[in-house]
């Protein structure tokens, strides 16, 4: 029995006083029941509107700033802007702020998370638009029967029934990290899941996230695989890191405005750093029959059987056939266990340093170092958060 096995006795110990029936959740908002509305029509929104359907719970609304998803349709709700709210639901409708961010919640009671705003400025805005009642979604993560079943992509709220099944392994995962600080993330992680959501984990400035090369060295001949490429983020600070020395780049990435922006950024580049680029629409997946994308145009766009369009897919091991990465990033919106899949053969030929999210889905925590280790038993893993509980990668050395 490790620390993580006490943490979970702790947890069964106090379970009827941590965890809120989906009853009394509803009796706790039966007032604004009819007259809820979810700020961020993206990936944390969608993925907590399902769950509040699963229990025939249906907002009004979506709501959003940006200008250009005002009177657009997201699943089924139509997306006003912030100053519509009141014109449209009343200004004692109950808005449920749904961003992935580092909001925190250290209020026990409804009424009293009310009055207590995570994302100030999100609730100054929404109080200049005259909202009375404004929440940040995390509120509801001690509801543990509202996060079950788990489809899209809801970091702040995990399946901790999931988890119960599987303290075993949560716990073998724990013993596999290598230094102090990375025991210290994955222990603060799992009590923050289970015990006690007012805990802060120990965290990293994003501006190293992916690169951290206090774990390994920096090569002049990188070859660096780059799985959610996005608008061109990571190569840039890639680039910076090294000193714009490099072999070769792989920039994988299925959103079509976000690949735009990649091409863009890159045109931007010096000649002689455009020619070692590779870039490709496909997405990083476990074979090549392509996937559903959500696509949101921007940051968190994920692979979703609700998703609107189709998109190619290829497994590393084809996209490199024969030739070699040094070094391999993913933060894929929960598809990173498919794109390792799909990356076996080249894991195991190349032993390539890997920075892998695990925190899109609950078993990613879990998951994602075992695959890894059951390619390789020879990597060294650590783990470092980049956003308390939210944002945390694994770095296979």
């Amino acid at each position: 029995m490790n620390v993580i096995n006490e943490i979970f006795a702790q947890y069964r110990r106090e379970k009827d006083k941590l965890e809120v029936s989906v009853e009394d959740m509803k009796a706790e908002i039966q007032e604004f029941l009819e007259r809820i509305l979810l700020y961020g029509a993206g990936s944390a929104g969608i993925a907590f509107l399902y769950d509040l359907r699963k229990h025939g719970i249906e907002p009004l609304y979506f709501v959003d700033a940006d200008p250009a998803k005002a009177g657009t349709d997201c699943e089924g709700l139509t997306v006003i802007a912030p100053e519509e709210i009141c014109t449209r639901a009343g200004e004692d409708a109950l808005v449920v702020v749904c961003i992935n961010t580092d909001g925190k919640r250290y209020c026990k009671s409804f009424a009293e998370a009310l009055r207590v705003g995570g994302h100030h400025g999100v609730y100054d805005k929404l109080r200049g638009c005259g909202c009375k009642n404004i929440i940040d979604y995390t509120y509801f993560r001690r509801c543990h029967a509202l996060f079950t079943d788990e489809k899209y992509n809801a970091p702040s709220c995990s399946d901790v029934w999931l988890m119960e099944e599987h303290e075993q392994e949560i716990a073998d995962v724990y013993d596999l990290m290598e230094d102090a600080l990375s025991r210290e993330v994955f222990e603060k992680i799992v009590r923050f899941r289970l015990l006690d959501d007012s805990i802060e984990v120990p965290t990293m400035g994003q501006e190293k996230q992916y690169f951290e090369y206090g774990f390994y060295e920096r090569r002049q001949d990188e070859v660096f695989v780059d799985c959610g490429a996005f608008n061109g983020i990571s190569l840039k600070t890639f680039l910076k890191e090294n000193n714009n020395m490099f072999e070769g780049y792989y920039g994988m990435e299925p959103d079509a405005d976000n690949y735009a922006k990649l091409e863009e950024y890159i045109r931007t580049l010096p000649e002689d750093i455009r020619k070692k680029l590779y870039i490709t629409p496909q997405a990083a997946w476990k074979d090549d029959g392509g996937i559903t994308l959500y696509a949101l145009h921007g940051p968190g766009s994920f692979a979703a059987d609700i998703g609107k369009m189709q998109a190619e897919s290829i497994t590393i091991d084809d996209m490199l056939g024969e030739k070699r990465t040094s070094y391999i990033k993913m933060n894929i919106e929960g598809s990173e266990k498919e794109a390792l899949q799909g990356a076996e053969q080249t894991i195991r030929r190349c032993k390539p340093r890997l920075a892998i999210a695990g925190y899109h889905r609950t078993d990613d925590f879990w998951k994602i170092p075992f695959m890894i280790k059951s390619y390789r038993e020879d990597y060294k893993i650590y783990l470092r958060s980049y956003m308390n509980h939210i944002s945390f990668v694994y770095y296979a050395v």
